[in-house]
């Protein structure tokens, strides 16, 4: 991209484009260390002072993948200008949350398992873990084409949050003693006691809570839609 057509990255924008190569960094630890079954024997420190090494050296060779996301040249000194004219703070906001819950889903499953509800049903483990690979693959999709401005990004992320309303209006009866599990599991995997009161909390605020946090993140994106319509 020429330089006439760029302008200054703002430090915002950097530290936007530092958070997202760490949720994917991490993301891609977690499934590693997973898999290969290191979690408990490496130090907690570890993850991050890995993410420091390796995003210096790669941003030094090849670049930034959240510099990428974030329009932002390979030198980390300049934005795109069509899209910087175009986005706004929702556009931005947004598009990082998809991210932020894509990278989420990806690596739920790891670290605590408990089978949860979709579509009114209980699904078998490796069916439940493809869902969460789906739904977290899709979410990061779409939150990078929502930064772009691309209507993919509109499209895929309206389409991943009314799934996921319908899933959890289908499950509704379902959730309560799921919810008791997730608590206690996450407790234990924590090595700390559940709080009083803790578990019937969270069986007030599920799945309702998820429930009207999507369909804001929804009339969100709606209210978007003229930043997508002007790309």
């Amino acid at each position: 991209m020429e330089q006439e057509n760029m302008i200054q990255a703002s430090r915002k924008r950097l530290l936007l484009s530092w958070y997202i190569d760490f949720l994917l960094f991490i993301t891609v630890w977690e499934l590693l260390s997973h898999f290969l079954s290191i979690k408990e024997s490496v130090p907690p420190w570890a993850p991050y002072a890995a993410f420091l090494v390796v995003r210096t050296i790669s941003y030094k060779f090849i670049g930034s993948i959240g510099s990428a996301f974030m329009s932002i040249d390979n030198d980390g000194s300049y934005v795109n200008e069509d899209i910087f004219k175009k986005e706004n703070w929702l556009t931005i906001l947004l598009g990082v949350l998809l991210i932020l819950e894509g990278t989420k889903q990806l690596v739920r499953w790891t670290q605590m398992f408990v089978s949860q509800p979709a579509f009114g049903f209980f699904p078998d483990e490796t069916t439940q873990i493809i869902i969460h690979l789906l739904f977290g693959s899709l979410s990061i999709v779409a939150g990078y084409w929502f930064l772009k401005l691309d209507i993919r990004g509109l499209m895929v992320g309206i389409a991943v949050g009314l799934v996921s309303v319908i899933s959890d209006l289908l499950s509704w009866n379902l959730w309560g003693p799921v919810v008791e599990q997730m608590v206690i599991t996450r407790r234990e995997v924590q090595g700390l006691p559940v709080r009083e009161g803790e578990i019937e909390l969270m069986q007030s605020l599920m799945p309702q809570g998820s429930v009207i946090a999507v369909v804001v993140v929804l009339v969100a994106m709606i209210f978007t839609y003229k930043r997508f319509k002007a790309a």
